[in-house]
């Protein structure tokens, strides 16, 4: 059964112009056309499926590059969440799939997990059990003594032990490794306000881990130490990026490492009132707002490739929104989305783009996001693996 979508307008992830009053055909989990409705064999109209997209605009489905199942938009402290215990954290991370899935994100790369749960969700979504993204996942991140978020990492000190951590996470089915090199905000008496944590043999040897696995790498870090630590290793993908400058976005661009800035959540969300953290807790992220703001446009000016992320409080068309007004293009925003995303995560031979042959990952909103980033949020179909769902569909 072949299923065609129709009178849609295509932005197709791979930088071209939008493409009106377009065609295309899905068969199975594949795509199988894109282009005009007079260039479609007569062999696919005999036994199919038509969704009628007329005034709707037609994405590849949408990657979130930094994404947390089981503390996504948790209320409160963070510390008291993760206390809650395995059952209700695993309703709270299958709730968050559901979620993000109904908001046109088919593929989200999930930075840390307890007890194994987006592991286990991803098999369940892999398995058809469950309704969800596709997941590429960490499992859990590994951090120092005393280290960024200790409650959901595997604690190691030394060489040999974050070796063995690697080992551990790569055994229980982690897609890549991911090392805490620095705190989050830390009062310092100097400018920046965060430490260096795990050291360069550390890092070294959690990547060379990875790398022996085929699997790749990636971090939370911000501050210059721990930043020249990651980018001399290496890493795929910097996340966050407090703090950088013009050399150390020189020697990300020589070794071809992406950008994965979070903005909404560090500069907007994660000291909004609804979060329910305190003054304290906003009063520390406040002094990350302008250097990470720099750190981007720094990034941008480089051309750096930058993807689309979140973190545990962003909101994705705010992110998006911020890319622009920081100087990013309406398109290049939209690739950081799709295609650019796709190709850090190594899947841009499977998804990020229309194309024939590739995964039929869609998401059709009512709306033009080229000229307002927040049409992301009006999804009128997501179509993952070539199943359509309309979002009050997409329900346990």
């Amino acid at each position: 059964m072949t299923t065609l979508i129709t009178g849609a307008t295509i932005i197709d992830g791979t930088g071209r112009p939008p493409a009106k009053d377009s065609i295309i055909a899905i068969e199975g989990t594949q795509i199988s056309f894109v282009g005009l409705k007079n260039q479609l064999s007569p062999q696919l109209g005999i036994n199919h499926t038509i969704i009628d997209a007329t005034g709707k605009t037609v994405l590849p489905g949408l990657i979130n590059m930094h994404d947390h199942l089981v503390f996504k938009y948790a209320i409160g402290s963070f510390s008291d969440h993760i206390r809650k215990g395995a059952p209700n954290l695993t309703l709270f991370a299958a709730k968050t799939a559901l979620d993000t899935l109904r908001s046109g994100i088919t593929t989200i790369r999930d930075m840390a997990t307890k007890y194994g749960i987006s592991i286990a969700i991803r098999e369940a979504i892999n398995t058809g059990r469950m309704l969800g993204p596709r997941i590429i996942a960490c499992n859990q991140p590994i951090c120092a003594t005393g280290g960024h978020a200790s409650e959901v990492c595997c604690i190691a000190d030394g060489p040999e032990a974050v070796r063995r951590a690697a080992r551990k996470q790569l055994s229980l089915g982690a897609d890549f490794v991911k090392v805490m090199a620095s705190h989050d905000p830390y009062e310092m008496p100097s400018e920046e306000k965060t430490r260096a944590e795990l050291t360069q043999d550390e890092i070294r040897a959690a990547f060379d881990e990875a790398r022996k696995w085929g699997k790749k790498t990636a971090c939370h870090v911000m501050g210059q130490i721990a930043l020249r630590n990651v980018i001399e290793q290496g890493v795929d993908i910097i996340d966050h990026g407090i703090y950088l400058d013009e050399r150390l976005v020189s020697m990300m661009a020589e070794k071809h490492i992406v950008y994965s800035p979070t903005l909404s959540g560090y500069c907007c969300q994660t000291m909004n009132p609804r979060f329910e953290r305190g003054e304290k807790w906003a009063s520390d992220h406040q002094p990350l707002i302008e250097p990470l703001k720099r750190s981007f446009e720094i990034a941008i000016k480089a051309g750096l490739k930058i993807v689309c992320s979140t973190d545990s409080t962003g909101r994705y068309a705010e992110e998006v929104a911020l890319m622009r007004e920081a100087g990013m293009s309406p398109m290049d925003t939209i690739l950081a989305c799709t295609a650019v995303a796709a190709q850090a995560l190594g899947m841009g031979d499977l998804i990020g783009t229309i194309e024939a042959g590739k995964k039929a990952d869609l998401v059709l909103l009512n709306a033009d996001p080229l000229k307002n980033p927040y049409a992301l949020e009006e999804v009128f179909l997501v179509i993952k693996d070539g199943m359509a769902l309309y979002p009050h569909q997409i329900t346990l």
